[in-house]
């Protein structure tokens, strides 16, 4: 027979079996877990925040200092028409442009051609060169004044011949110089977007304590992704962020004479007029990527 001692071991451990299967259970969880599991597990989705833009770097593109006896026609088109487009009144002339001392010289003056009873002058990149996001282009200009005289520097959708407009292929459009001849100390710097006819835009004029007929002096702008700068003088004179236009533009330089902008020619005005650009000069920024 069983010693007595061994009889009440057997008992107890009996009495104890539960306790003893939950206690080993609990080991063997433990266990597998500091182990590892053999279920599969999701990978974790780690999300890189955006790379903060680096300030820009301009590296010089290409430029014209119109130091050629005439325009490069490799740069350059020159409009020749009647222009239909914002009740305006003249006739592009290519003889309204030329090349003196090392400026382009657009010519605005009372001459009847066809239908027209002024001339001036017009020249535009097309696609021979073409500005984007992360582009900077300067112009160093002498502009006209006198009512109704309506001279601009600025950017515009590729397919805009100056003659009829652009229709569909309107906006993007980016105004750098634009001056009213009859206030010729106050840039109008403005960028439109959206699709016409439902075309929006922002403007921003600036007022100089000169007139900036008298002189010459540099308009420039820097379009980045998130925003429009213009420069006059090297000084920043409006900072556009919503709704920034996208798209290849050429670049143009015109006089209108009349239309909706500053009304048409009066007494006061004299003729001829004329706007005198020293260069034009078209940067890249080479720190980022657009």
């Amino acid at each position: 027979m069983p010693h007595a001692d061994a009889i009440t071991f057997v008992n107890r451990a009996r009495a104890n079996a539960p306790r003893l299967a939950v206690t080993a259970t609990i080991i063997a969880i433990v266990a597998v877990a500091a182990c590892g599991s053999s279920a599969p597990k999701r990978p974790t989705l780690v999300t890189e925040p955006p790379t903060p833009p680096r300030q820009a770097k301009w590296g010089l593109e290409w430029s014209d200092d119109f130091n050629g006896p005439t325009l490069d026609a490799t740069n350059w088109i020159t409009s020749d028409g009647p222009v239909e487009v914002n009740s305006e009144l003249e006739y592009y002339s290519p003889s309204a442009v030329s090349i003196e001392n090392g400026s382009l010289v657009l010519r605005s003056d009372k001459q009847t051609t066809g239908t027209r009873a002024y001339t001036s002058g017009e020249v535009r990149t097309g696609t021979k060169h073409v500005v984007s996001r992360g582009s900077a282009v300067e112009w160093r200009t002498q502009v006209p004044s006198g009512k109704g005289i309506w001279p601009a520097n600025w950017l515009v959708a590729t397919p805009c011949n100056g003659l009829q407009g652009c229709g569909s292929n309107w906006p993007p459009e980016i105004d750098v110089m634009e001056m009213r001849g009859s206030a010729p100390n106050v840039n109008i710097m403005t960028h439109w977007w959206g699709s016409y006819p439902g075309q929006q835009y922002q403007s921003t004029p600036w007022t100089s304590t000169t007139d900036l007929s008298l002189d010459y002096h540099t308009y420039r702008v820097e379009w980045y992704r998130d925003s429009i700068i213009w420069y006059v003088d090297g000084v920043q004179r409006a900072k556009h962020t919503d709704h920034i236009t996208d798209g290849a533009m050429q670049l143009v330089m015109n006089t209108a004479v009349g239309g909706q902008f500053d009304g048409n020619p009066d007494g006061t005005t004299t003729f001829p007029q004329f706007q005198r650009i020293d260069y034009v000069r078209v940067y890249r920024d080479t720190a980022n990527v657009y």
